[in-house]
């Protein structure tokens, strides 16, 4: 059993400092506030009207400025990330979701954001979160990923699908397998990536013979609206790479029917094709992709779901005894047998035999269950985590 190791990408602890600064938070004062939180391993960064702004640090909300930051701040802060009519969109009701960059000296510190407008004491505000990216995927060997999981992320063809709520990690497990991907040689790959926004760039990774090439949704492509021939940007992007002839297609989410439809076209067609999903568990994540479909699609969809179905990784992140945070993680590898064994069932079905193989481990696998039991021998995570882990895990599988 082998602990997760403990990098230095992750922080365990804020040191009790605050950036502090004076007068309005102009665009430069923003920069350096962001730079001053990524230096500190922040993971996420919240900014709302009429209050100090509060960062995520080794898995906890502290304050980091003792200024509160004022209405008008925020409406200069959301014309700093979007342009001038940022804040017209957010008093419209529409929520923003752009990346923001700051380069300085050491390089440039890039960020995933979310604008969202909202009641703010007898008026309107908004509210910002601003997750912190990584200059490049962090190397899968810094993630205390099981060897399992490694030895089989690239598969021949088909579906391999990374799970999990908001906030646990998927983008970065992929983007790390992704980079493990291009820095291998002789791989020869061609990766095309279609993701709302870009979170992990690979500018700086050494890639002998392989391409990668990245697109925004809804910047980069999107599709011609009024011809009633698309209903979603993501299953319009999975049909653009078709034509482009990759070895690996990465789409951000699986989230409506159209785009898994589309997803598992390309992936029973001979490519390979990794997306994400919010679920917990692998017997959820399955079901997670049938239920957008109507009942007499359902069948369908599902056998050729596993017909593509080569990987699910699911996780969610747990607070690590001695400060930051942990990845209970559930997988199974879909080998052949396993696909005959569960397509020989009905999609009901799935779940029980799945709990059955987690229970037997005669196939790749590894229930959340067990791994929350394995990290609490370890000494990484509390008895209540534990079993936090376990009876969350049960009740998505009821």
């Amino acid at each position: 059993m082998n602990a997760p190791s403990m990098p230095g990408h992750f922080a365990t602890g804020h040191d009790g400092s605050y950036f502090v600064y004076d007068g309005r938070m102009v665009e430069n004062t923003f920069d350096e506030m962001l730079t001053w939180c990524a230096q500190r391993k922040a993971s996420d960064i919240n900014i709302q009207s009429n209050m100090a702004v509060i960062a995520e640090i080794g898995g906890h909300n502290v304050q980091v400025t003792k200024r509160i930051v004022s209405p008008a701040d925020v409406e200069d802060i959301t014309r700093y990330i979007y342009g001038s009519n940022g804040t017209g969109e957010i008093k419209s009701g529409y929520d923003l979701d752009p990346s923001y960059e700051v380069r300085g000296p050491q390089g440039t510190k890039r960020f995933r954001v979310n604008i969202t407008a909202m009641r703010s004491g007898k008026t309107d505000g908004a509210q910002i979160t601003l997750r912190v990216l990584p200059a490049e995927p962090v190397p899968i060997s810094d993630l205390g990923i099981e060897p399992e999981i490694i030895e089989n992320f690239r598969p021949s063809n088909g579906m391999f699908i990374v799970s999990g709520p908001t906030g646990s990690g998927k983008s970065t497990l992929l983007s790390s397998g992704i980079r493990m991907l291009i820095e291998r040689e002789g791989a020869h790959e061609k990766i095309l990536e279609y993701s709302r926004p870009i979170e992990y760039v690979y500018d700086g990774v050494n890639s002998p013979d392989s391409m990668i090439f990245q697109h925004e949704v809804g910047r980069h492509l999107r599709p011609r609206h009024g011809d009633g021939t698309e209903e979603s940007e993501f299953a319009y992007c999975v049909r653009n790479a078709l034509r482009r002839k990759p070895s690996v297609i990465l789409i951000g989410e699986a989230r409506d029917k159209a785009t898994i439809e589309a997803s598992i076209e390309a992936a029973l067609t001979g490519h390979v094709l990794y997306t994400t999903t919010h679920s917990i568990g692998v017997a959820e994540t399955l079901r997670r992709l049938v239920r957008p479909f109507s009942a007499d699609q359902q069948r369908a969809i599902a056998v050729d779901l596993m017909e593509a179905m080569r990987g699910i990784v699911t996780q969610y992140l747990r607070p690590r005894l001695g400060g930051g945070k942990v990845a209970i993680r559930e997988y199974m590898i879909f080998d052949d047998d396993i696909r005959a064994d569960l397509l020989k069932r009905d999609a009901d079905d799935w779940g029980p035999r799945i709990r059955e193989m987690f229970e037997s481990r005669n196939v790749i696998c590894k229930s959340m269950k067990q791994s929350a039991l394995d990290l609490y021998e370890l000494g990484l995570i509390a008895q209540h985590d534990r079993d936090h882990a376990v009876a969350r895990i049960e009740r998505s599988a009821a």
